[in-house]
């Protein structure tokens, strides 16, 4: 290694020429990060003249690797006296003095950081091909803003008996009252049960069940003829064939795959008729008050929204519904996965007859007209 200004051969822990007085980099780095032996390629703490390892001496009187260039002579060896003679106490090595020109050295590096793997892995001579761009580098402290940890998210209370309240969204019915789920099963109907909802006549005389098991808490359908619907919560359901759907005020059914058309008669005719859209072809059923089919749309997939004005299933100017509310995305094997587009008032999928569902905190059941949404309590 050699001075860039003047070319004269320099030693691994100089923080100076001793021909022209040019500062070196590498000298300021050991002294921060440690020397390694050239002899027993064993590491030293900053400051040590001494290798802890072999004894041998560490700096400028350091014998430099065998094959170096320009090895300089051995050293002449001093003969041992003579008389055994307790050898007094090396004194200790006083510190060099600061230079008042010399900025405040940096923080040593981590230990695992790629600079200090390199100097303990080749030896003080490795530092010859680190460039001093990346020797500045490393110890130029990060500019950025430590991050700050993100908050806590609030610990959400067990949903447990007593500890989980059935809260009625607001609709054009009578206001409710929430109510708590006190025991660890509760039937829920017009007629039947500690959850009373007789004011509204699409719910069933024992209607749902909610009850809790192994530490959470479901719904189960009783086979009303309204049956049980959960707001979808980011995740699309499966619907087959004739599988019902709410969106908004309205309840559709998924009516699946359009039937191949007829063959035509022995003469070869055809039966007039609309043109047929192109495959995959479904049709979606409104259905009203008391079951009786409404509207009927035939679309084509894979993808089919259901709105207001302008949505390939379009319901009108409802306030309750967005224009763009849901999603119909349609399989090959002919089953749609219904999703909510992020509506307002939500997408609302049955459960099977006589199924149950598991219930988390914010989910919302639909009961007839009813929306109970679950919300968990901290205290019992």
């Amino acid at each position: 290694m050699t001075c860039e200004g003047c070319g004269a051969a320099l030693d691994a822990t100089m923080d100076r020429c001793p021909a022209c007085g040019r500062e070196l980099e590498f000298g300021r780095l050991t002294g921060i990060l440690g020397v390694v032996c050239r002899a027993c390629d064993a590491y030293n703490e900053p400051g040590a003249r001494a290798c802890s390892a072999c004894g041998k001496p560490l700096g400028a009187g350091e014998p430099p690797p065998t094959g170096g260039p320009n090895p300089p002579a051995p050293a002449p060896v001093a003969p041992a006296p003579r008389a055994r003679t307790a050898a007094p106490a090396p004194a200790p090595a006083a510190p060099a003095p600061a230079r008042a020109s010399a900025p405040p050295a940096p923080a040593p590096p981590a230990p695992g950081s790629p600079l200090v793997h390199a100097l303990g892995r080749a030896g003080a001579a490795a530092t010859r091909f680190i460039p001093a761009s990346a020797i500045r580098a490393a110890l130029r402290p990060d500019p950025r803003p430590a991050a700050a940890p993100p908050p806590p998210s609030p610990a959400v209370p067990p949903l447990a008996p007593g500890r989980v309240e059935l809260v009625p969204e607001p609709s054009p019915g009578p206001a409710r009252a929430p109510f708590r789920l006190a025991r660890p099963t509760t039937v829920a109907g017009r007629s039947e049960g500690a959850l009373r909802l007789a004011d509204d006549p699409s719910i069933g005389d024992r209607h749902a069940t909610f009850l809790f098991r192994d530490g959470a808490l479901l719904v189960r359908d009783e086979g009303a003829p309204g049956g049980v619907l959960v707001r979808l919560r980011g995740h699309p359901a499966s619907l087959r064939p004739g599988d019902p759907f709410a969106v908004g005020g309205r309840l559709l059914r998924y009516a699946g795959p359009l039937p191949p058309p007829p063959l035509p008669a022995a003469d070869g005719t055809r039966r007039i008729g609309s043109p047929r859209p192109p495959p995959p072809a479904v049709a979606v059923e409104e259905l009203l008050e008391g079951g009786v089919p409404g509207r009927t749309w035939v679309r084509s997939g894979p993808s089919i929204t259901v709105g207001r004005a302008g949505a390939a299933v379009s319901l009108g100017d409802d306030p309750s519904i967005a224009p763009a509310h849901a999603e119909l995305r349609i399989e090959a094997d002919g089953t749609a996965r219904l999703r909510d587009l992020g509506s307002a008032t939500g997408t609302f999928a049955r459960v099977p007859p006589h199924g149950e569902r598991e219930l988390r905190e914010g989910d919302a059941v639909r009961l007839g007209r009813t929306v109970l949404r679950v919300s968990a309590v901290a205290d019992p």
